[in-house]
């Protein structure tokens, strides 16, 4: 942005293109003023002033979802054209993928929590198999301990 002073970011999903933003550098402090926001909590300019003024402006997207995919046009305006056009550069695709929801994640942390107790009901019945076969195993050892003792004796 050496020689513009005027920028804006549009975005362009299903045939549909709306205007995100625009913004111009102020003349008196040479700061980037945001003029126009479509949404205020989810889109934001980032400027990277230096010595020389602003020379990059980056569109931050908070929150991205499904609906940002699309095409994104960051247009200029110069301060010394003598006409009004913008300038644009190449678009950028923004595409979200397999995005997960909040009710996939809660489904996904139920999976687990059921797996989680399904281990843990299986562990504890293996466990009192085990221990009630043992404890019959052990009574019949003493039963025939108790016989051989008692035939002995007579």
């Amino acid at each position: 942005m050496t020689d513009r002073y005027e920028i804006a970011w549009f975005h362009q999903y299903s045939q549909q293109l709306n205007q995100l933003l625009s913004a111009k550098i102020s003349s008196a402090s040479g700061r980037l003023l945001v003029m126009y926001n479509q949404d205020w909590s989810h889109l934001n300019v980032d400027d990277h002033s230096g010595d020389k003024g602003i020379t990059t402006v980056m569109l931050v997207i908070s929150g991205v979802t499904e609906s940002d995919s699309g095409l994104y046009f960051c247009g200029t305006k110069s301060e010394n054209s003598k006409t009004s056009k913008m300038h644009f550069e190449k678009p950028i695709r923004l595409q979200i993928e397999g995005g997960v929801t909040t009710k996939e994640r809660a489904l996904m942390f139920g999976g687990v929590g059921l797996a989680v107790l399904v281990f843990f009901l299986a562990t504890v019945i293996a466990g009192g198999i085990i221990h009630y076969r043992g404890w019959q195993k052990g009574w019949a050892a003493a039963k025939r301990s108790s016989l051989m003792n008692h035939k002995s004796d007579k």
